[in-house]
């Protein structure tokens, strides 16, 4: 798994932006801009004032990219339908390689709640540290990547993390090496029913705060990589465990967990 011992950590909120550096699961901060970003979900205004920042950014951080650099944005960039929201994440990653992961309210109270829980005291980015995620998928090639899917669904486990998918590593014996690859627990009626099992699956995609895509050498099995569309069309946040080396498309994603 790709491991970064510093991160830059952004935080942008309806008047201002800080900066943080993450080392060691510690929070400092580094920076931080008052900036007025209106008072309604203006996509231009905002994406005009979010470019304006980052074409600073090295100044302050070095080097910028999606291995080191993490966006998180609440108040003013909430209010925005999805739609509006989707189109403001893919302007920042077209114009600057980086995810802007709008935090949704109940995430965001999650956060705080976890903060206040840790540290007795309410920050948003202090709880995100304890715990990012409440729940996740963890996607990659089962044939092939099943043991290092295992140790990604450990490490997140042991953060109080919960992995809707997969839930096991324990392979039906009878069905290795065949079409229909099945863990433990589950059941195929018919080749038809690997339609439901697929279905299922995509339910977890939806329910979950992010899907972490296990990559092994950089590599992406071919199965994922065809569900990579419907992950982004839910806008869902994708992160690799490597960098990935065979993408045929590059959509907005990240690489590495933060911890």
């Amino acid at each position: 798994m790709l491991i970064t011992k510093n991160k830059v950590l952004i935080h942008f909120n309806t008047n201002n932006i800080t900066v943080y550096n993450l080392k060691d699961n510690t929070l400092k901060v580094v920076g931080e801009e008052r900036v007025i970003f209106g008072e309604s979900f203006d996509i231009e205004t905002l994406s005009e004032n979010i470019g304006k920042f980052l074409d600073t950014l090295h100044e302050l951080v070095g080097v910028i990219n999606n291995e080191c650099v993490r966006l998180y944005a609440t108040g003013i960039f909430q209010t925005g339908s999805q739609p509006e929201q989707t189109k403001l994440m893919i302007q920042i990653f077209v114009n600057y390689g980086l995810y802007f992961n709008i935090i949704q309210p109940d995430l965001e109270q999650f956060y705080l709640e976890k903060s206040i829980a840790v540290h007795g005291y309410k920050n948003m980015m202090e709880g995100l540290i304890c715990q990012e995620f409440r729940k996740v998928v963890v996607a990659g090639s089962i044939q092939n990547h099943l043991e290092d899917i295992g140790e990604v669904m450990t490490t997140l486990q042991k953060r109080n993390i919960t992995v809707l998918f997969p839930t096991t590593t324990k392979v039906v014996p009878e069905t290795l090496g065949t079409d229909f690859f099945l863990l433990e627990g589950q059941k195929l009626k018919n080749r038809r029913d690997g339609w439901r099992l697929q279905y299922e699956q995509m339910d977890k995609y939806k329910q979950s705060d992010a899907i972490i895509v296990c990559n092994p050498a950089g590599l992406t099995g071919q199965g994922v990589v065809l569900e990579f569309g419907f992950m982004v069309a839910i806008s869902k946040r994708i992160i690799f465990t490597e960098k990935p080396k065979n993408l045929s498309i590059v959509f907005p994603y990240e690489i590495g967990l933060n911890f």
